[in-house]
């Protein structure tokens, strides 16, 4: 048993960290615990990894990290001056590399190939934290004051002070708390906006009666121990939540059990390519019922963001959960290169084009797949993959739903309409001459994204342009930086609904702006849709939203486009 001491840039900080087993990059998902203690050297860490946090983290491949308090203390009243509450980031950011070296990026702040092959991933969404002594109290702080990077805690003796009660934001939070007073407990039943639902005899529970998952636990005094069951605390609290960035301070979401999800997984598989042998990774879900009825049902694919994996983007978009209510396969694929996805078309990276497409054959010849109804969907990188399969191969592809890209990039040199410095479009176009495709695209897209407002010349413009361009849609002048238009995508829509979909999360919201072709058809091929107070992320509604504009298509064999249902 080995921990890796690591200093954490130039921050005059250091920290201690245990790893899984197997190399740094899956297909599966990993997600992290932070343990806060007063103790800064390693005789520390290992007594709670033989207390069980090392078969924790060796049975559900957990990166466990040990961030070292100054001088023995946490700051969790704001009064030793170590700035630990804007620092907690860093110390999640840097138990990605074991090396003390710097994370290398691109200008745009992007992750190089090289940083996402070398770098273990533990996801934002299932971020976990435990604390003891003063550490316990920081984790409380850290819950109460910055909670957008952490899924739930587990405290053993924490409190909150009066300092961070003042800083609190009263976002809910999943905790537990061992030997926790009044006031500590009355402030997260508050921020759950939980009712008491059981007790014990010594404990008590409280949940949210929309939202069972924002919950508290409360172990009395007496029941105080230094080392809580590690087991339980996983099963029963870190292993149920998440906290994607769909809200001001994040949502609680539920996780998803991989073991009973009923995924085939389909691992180095060189089927797909006969001359090459190329391997391949992808997960596919058959709904059971889908297998029974004898008839041919939609297929959808959805593809991970950068440095993301299929398990990652079956926790986040949960399709396959839709398309056992719906009735439709989805394929859950890894770029080639198990970390990005070529959608530049770059010759010397591999062709994830042609992946996709033989993907999609494949399924179509061995699952009960209905050739007209295959869709595409995918998270950022993913998003713009989705795209530029759709823009090379619209005759295999009735529509789109991509979620947050910024695809393909900024610039102020970009002329509207233009579209020679962007190969798939420019290949698009080609082939839009010889047969006249339309491509239907719900594009779902967040209020705290990087490029929001959208104004003239940003990668939102580049995309909006060419699918109305393509689907005979006019085009509208976008407003440039100094004055962007107020809808916040750029040009409004010809029609604008407002959609609050989500009974989990109510304070969710959605503004869809309805682009139609300039033709006596006026049919609805493009929408831009905002959903408010979302970061780089898939919020719980943006696939079902996504899914209900795109089943309303068909692809016919000779190319041409069916409509089956009037726009919802």
């Amino acid at each position: 048993m080995k921990a890796v001491y690591k200093e954490v840039g130039d921050t005059g900080r250091s920290m201690f960290l245990f790893y899984p087993k197997g190399p740094c990059r899956t297909a599966f998902k990993r997600c992290s615990i932070t343990i806060l203690r007063d103790e800064d050297d390693e005789a520390s860490v290992l007594r709670l990894l033989e207390n069980g946090l090392a078969r924790l983290a060796l049975d559900y491949d957990i990166i466990l990290s040990f961030p070292n308090p100054k001088n023995g203390r946490w700051d969790y009243d704001f009064t030793v001056n170590t700035n630990d509450l804007a620092l907690f980031p860093v110390f999640q950011e840097a138990a990605a590399h074991e090396e003390n070296r710097p994370a290398l990026r691109h200008a745009n702040g992007i992750p190089t190939y090289w940083e996402m092959m070398n770098a273990w991933h533990p996801m934002h969404d299932t971020r976990y934290v435990m604390g003891f002594g003063s550490g316990a109290s920081m984790a409380c702080t850290l819950a109460a004051c910055s909670p957008k990077h952490i899924a739930a805690v587990c405290s053993i003796g924490g409190q909150l002070c009066a300092q961070a009660l003042q800083k609190a934001v009263y976002a809910p939070m999943p905790v537990w708390l061992i030997g926790s007073d009044g006031e500590t407990a009355a402030y997260f039943i508050k921020a759950n906006q939980a009712v008491k639902t059981g007790e014990g005899e010594h404990y008590r529970r409280f949940h949210n009666l929309v939202n069972p998952l924002q919950s508290v636990v409360e172990f009395q005094d007496q029941y105080t121990v230094q080392t809580p069951d590690i087991q339980a605390v996983w099963k029963e609290l870190f292993s149920r939540v998440r906290r994607p960035d769909t809200g001001k301070n994040g949502d609680c979401d539920p996780r998803m059990d991989f073991q009973t999800a009923g995924f085939e997984t389909y691992l180095d598989d060189s089927r797909l390519d006969e001359v090459k042998k190329t391997p391949h990774t992808w997960f596919t879900h058959v709904p059971p019922s889908v297998l029974h009825e004898g008839k041919k049902v939609p297929l959808l694919i959805f593809m991970h963001g950068g440095s993301d994996n299929p398990a990652e983007s079956a926790e986040i978009s949960k399709f396959h959960e839709l398309g056992e209510q719906e009735g439709f396969i989805t394929v859950y694929p890894w770029a080639t290169n198990k970390a990005q996805w070529n959608n530049n078309l770059d010759k010397d990276e591999a062709d994830d084009v042609s992946f996709i497409v033989a993907l999609i054959r494949y399924m179509r010849a061995s699952y009960p797949v209905d050739p007209e109804r295959v869709y595409l969907s995918g998270f950022s990188n993913g998003a713009a993959q989705a795209q530029v399969v759709g823009m090379l191969h619209p005759e295999l592809i009735a529509a789109l739903c991509p979620i947050d890209t910024s695809w393909p990039g900024d610039t102020d040199r970009f002329e509207p309409n233009c579209y020679a410095d962007i190969l798939p479009m420019n290949l698009a176009m080609k082939k839009k001459r010889q047969f006249d495709y339309k491509m239907p695209v719900w594009y779902t897209y967040g209020t705290k994204e990087v490029a929001y407002p959208v104004w003239k010349g940003r990668s939102q413009q580049r995309q909006y342009d060419f699918w109305k361009e393509y689907n005979g849609i006019a085009i509208q002048p976008t407003p440039g930086k100094e004055a962007p238009h107020p809808c916040g995508c750029g040009v409004p829509g010809e029609t604008k609904e407002t959609i609050a979909p989500s009974q989990r999360h109510p304070h969710h919201f959605y503004e869809a702006h309805r682009f139609y072709t300039d033709d006596n058809k006026r049919q609805n091929l493009y929408n831009y849709v905002l959903m408010h107070d979302k970061g780089h992320d898939v919020a719980q509604m943006d696939p079902a939203l996504g899914w209900r504009y795109v089943r309303q298509f068909r692809r016919l064999p000779d190319g041409g486009l069916e409509w089956t249902a009037p726009n919802e």
